[in-house]
C-alpha cells in the first residue's frame, strides 16, 4: 500500500480530508473556545465537557442563576449536530456538496454573530457559536482517512498516544504519517487559541470575523479542488 505523504495537498486525499482544510478548521476551533471563554462569560463554544463540568460546579455551589449560561450552549450544540445530520442525509443537489453547504452556513453565521458581538448578550453569542461549532464538529470527522476532531483536542491527544505505541512497538509503517498529521492539528488548535487571545485584545468582539475568514478559506479551497 502506498502511504499518504505529509504535505499540504496530496492528490490521493479527498479535499475535505486534506491537511490545509484540517489546519484551518482546527485554528477556527481553538479560536472559538478561547474567544467565548475569555470574552463571553467563561463558557466554551465547542468543548461541551467543559461546560458540563462548569454546570456541575455551579449547581454544587448553589449558583443557580448561572445555570442557563451552560445549559443553553449544550442544548444548541446538540441542535447543531441534529441539524448537520439532516443536512448530510436529506440534502440532495446535483452540484452542491453538503460539506460545502455546512461550512458556508457556519461561516456566514459566525460573520453575523460578529456584527452583534459587542452589543448582544453573552447568552446569544455563546448559544449561536455553540450551534455553529457543532456543525463543524459533525461535518469534518476524518483527516486523510483518520478520525479526528477540529473543535476539541482530547481525542486527538489519545490518537497521538495510540499511534506512538504502534510506531514504537508494532512497527506500523503508517504510524509516522498519522503522528505528523494529528500533531499538526493539535498545534493548529493551540495556535487558534493564541490568535484569539491576541486579536481580541485589538479588535474586541469583531475578532470573531477571523474565524469566518478561515472558514471562507476552507470553502474556497474545497470548491476550487472539487472534482
Amino acid at each position: 500500500m502506498q502511504l499518504p505523504k505529509f504535505k499540504l495537498l496530496d492528490e490521493r486525499i479527498a479535499i475535505h480530508e486534506s491537511l490545509p482544510v484540517g489546519v484551518m478548521l482546527a485554528m477556527a476551533g481553538g479560536f472559538l473556545d478561547a474567544y467565548t471563554y475569555l470574552f463571553h462569560g467563561e463558557v466554551f463554544a465547542s468543548m461541551q465537557s467543559g461546560n458540563v463540568i462548569l454546570l456541575g460546579l455551579n449547581l454544587a455551589q448553589g449558583n443557580f442563576s448561572r445555570i442557563l449560561r451552560y445549559v443553553l450552549p449544550i442544548t444548541m450544540f446538540l441542535l447543531g449536530i441534529f441539524f448537520t445530520n439532516i443536512l448530510k442525509f436529506r440534502f440532495v443537489h446535483k452540484r452542491l456538496v453538503w460539506q460545502n453547504v455546512a461550512v458556508a452556513i457556519e461561516a456566514v453565521g459566525i460573520f453575523c454573530v460578529g456584527v452583534f458581538s459587542d452589543s448582544a448578550h453573552n447568552l446569544f453569542i455563546n448559544a449561536a457559536l455553540s450551534f455553529f461549532a457543532a456543525i463543524q464538529f459533525a461535518t469534518y470527522r476524518r483527516l486523510a482517512g483518520l478520525p479526528y476532531a477540529t473543535t476539541m483536542t482530547t481525542g486527538n491527544l489519545r490518537s497521538i498516544a495510540d499511534y506512538l505505541y504502534q510506531y514504537l512497538f508494532k512497527k506500523d509503517p503508517t504510524a509516522s504519517f498519522k503522528i505528523k498529521y494529528t500533531a499538526t492539528i493539535i498545534f493548529s488548535f493551540c495556535l487558534g487559541a493564541i490568535l484569539s487571545t491576541l486579536s481580541a485584545t485589538f479588535f474586541a468582539g469583531k475578532a470573531i470575523w477571523l474565524v469566518a475568514l478561515l472558514l471562507f478559506g476552507v470553502l474556497g479551497l474545497t470548491i476550487y479542488h472539487q472534482e
